[in-house]
């Protein structure tokens, strides 16, 4: 003769309940963690948003382009109406422009481009 279990419901009720806080508390603590810097796949997370890698390539032109028109015009005083000096100073001035350009264009194609890859080809 087996006798009937008198609480089924209360024991099935605890055992989902468990399961449940269970799977939560992982689920909660397994997202938070993060084992390492860069994604498995080698793209660092800096290329893997190309709005703040353009963002980062704007300023870099922004400020660099700032700094070259203080020391312009710091050394065009230092010249002191010396018109070869001035010239010289022009030329350094035109080619430092150009160079930001350059290395403005540089950084931007470095950004990472969605869907720009040749799927292994």
């Amino acid at each position: 003769m087996h006798l009937a279990n008198p609480f089924p419901r209360v024991r099935r009720r605890a055992t989902f309940a468990l399961l449940g806080v269970l799977l939560t508390a992982s689920a909660l603590g397994l997202t938070q963690c993060r084992m390492i810097d860069e994604r498995l796949t080698g793209v660092s997370l800096d290329c893997a948003r190309p709005d703040k890698c353009v963002t980062k390539c704007n300023k870099d032109l922004v400020d660099g382009t700032a700094h070259e028109i203080f020391l312009h015009l710091k050394n065009v005083h230092a010249c002191d109406r010396d018109s070869v000096c001035i010239a010289l100073e022009n030329v350094r001035f035109v080619n430092a422009l150009k160079q930001l350009q350059l290395d403005h264009r540089a950084c931007l194609a470095n950004c990472h481009h969605q869907g720009a890859g040749g799927g292994g080809r």
